[in-house]
This record gives structure tokens, C-alpha cells and sequence, in this order.
């Protein structure tokens, strides 16, 4: 009986540690938040840096033309059930684009989720 209840959580812990490490792992995989933020930071910085003689109404017209489609080939969506992305959303909210992955997808939902309870 104890060599069963000794195996038994053997497995429960084991399982557990595989759970955590494919968790770690897929966040370090596909980034998460914190790898969408920088990488909408670095499409908003290389439109700016590309037309940085350009006056402002210009500059705009760049940004927001050229970070979405930044972010596209960086493979992500629009998230198009966000209102307060429509008009602006070149500005740097990271919750205005959707990954295109699966895994991704997931993880955002999770990444949200916790930014809401916290």
C-alpha cells in the first residue's frame, strides 16, 4: 500500500513539473504579452525613425498605414472586438492585436485573464 500512495504522487509530481515546464516553455516560445509589447514597440519605433523628417499629419498617415502591417508579418491579427482600437491602433496597446497562432491565442487569453484579476 505505501509503495502504490508513494508512486501515486510520484506521477501527480511529475505531471505537475511537465505541466509547468511545456507552460514555461510556450511562454518563452511564443513571447506572451511581454514579447507582443516589445514587438509593437519596435514596429512603432522603426515607422518613426524611417520618416523622422516628415512633419506630424505625415508621420501619422505613416504609422498608421505601416504598424499594422508590422505587426502582421510579425504574425499578428487585429483584434477586432476591441473598440477603442479602430482609429489608433498604431498607438502601442498591445491589446489591439491578436496572435495568429494557436498556442499564441491561448496564451493571450491567459495573459489577459491575469491582467484582469490582478
Amino acid at each position: 500500500m505505501t509503495r502504490r500512495i508513494l508512486f501515486g504522487v510520484a506521477v501527480v509530481a511529475g505531471l505537475l513539473i511537465a505541466g509547468a515546464a511545456c507552460g514555461v516553455g510556450m511562454r518563452v516560445w511564443v513571447g506572451g504579452l511581454n514579447g507582443q509589447r516589445a514587438r509593437l514597440h519596435q514596429c512603432v519605433v522603426t515607422s518613426q525613425q524611417a520618416h523622422r523628417n516628415e512633419d506630424a499629419r505625415s508621420l501619422l498617415a505613416h504609422l498608421q498605414a505601416e504598424v499594422p502591417e508590422c505587426m502582421a508579418a510579425a504574425g499578428y491579427d487585429k483584434a477586432l472586438d476591441n473598440d477603442h482600437c479602430d482609429l489608433a491602433i498604431w498607438q502601442g496597446d498591445v491589446y489591439c492585436y491578436l496572435p495568429k497562432s494557436s498556442a499564441g491565442k491561448l496564451l493571450y487569453k491567459i495573459a489577459t485573464l491575469a491582467d484582469r484579476i490582478i
